[in-house]
């Protein structure tokens, strides 16, 4: 097997887990957050309400959540080469609702920032967060809009599933600091995740692209 049919089996096998935990966590927030028959939503609205979270801070929520399970669900599928090939029609469809629910939900991420868990150190973590997500959406949308060009699509549109991906990421860390460390630090380790969560996602793939664009040299 040569050395570009290895790499290029071993990204697919990448994009396998990716899409795998992308799908199963927008599965898990719309069971948790819209219910569909479990009862899991109403047991979420009852918690919010006891923390007295104001109408618009609430519908924010779920304005954010929405257009998570949306991004999660539909952008891993833009890095399948053969169907993007395929079908370019396809690609730009899901190319705009990827765009729409990243825009609404990071949008209400800027809002709901202000009151994460944690204090500030949280609420300055997804803040940037936010910012970023939608900074690299308009470059990533500007590159094929007004240039066509491709590689600055791909490449800002990667790092845009990255932060994306901080849903994922977010949603390991925190139950590994629950088991590790219990409820009692809950604040302290959380704002540490509020970072952890989408930094490290970034650089892992401002590094497989400067890899990827040196090999292509």
């Amino acid at each position: 097997m040569t050395r570009t049919a290895q790499r290029s089996k071993s990204g697919g096998k990448g994009l396998g887990v990716i899409a795998f935990l992308a799908i199963g966590v927008s599965l898990f927030l719309a069971i948790q957050y819209f219910g569909f028959g479990t009862g899991a939503s109403a047991f979420v609205q009852e918690k919010l309400k006891i923390m007295g979270l104001s109408d618009l801070w609430y519908s924010a929520l779920y304005v954010h959540i929405a257009g998570g399970v949306v991004a999660l669900g539909v952008g891993w599928v833009q890095f399948v080469g053969k169907l993007r090939a395929r079908s370019i029609g396809l690609h730009r469809t899901l190319g705009r609702i990827y765009g729409v629910a990243v825009l609404l939900s990071a949008v209400a991420g800027v809002f709901m920032s202000f009151r994460a868990t944690g204090g500030w150190a949280s609420s300055l973590g997804f803040l940037l967060l936010s910012l970023a997500w939608l900074y690299t959406l308009g470059q990533g949308l500007n590159a094929i809009r007004t240039g066509r060009d491709l590689a600055k699509h791909r490449k800002w549109m990667t790092l845009n599933y990255a932060l994306t991906l901080a849903a994922v990421t977010l949603r390991i860390y925190l139950p590994l600091a629950i088991v590790l460390f219990g409820m009692g630090p809950y604040n302290v380790y959380y704002s540490i995740i509020a970072w952890l969560c989408w930094v490290p996602n970034l650089l892992l793939a401002s590094w497989l692209l400067s890899r990827r664009t040196r090999r292509s040299r």
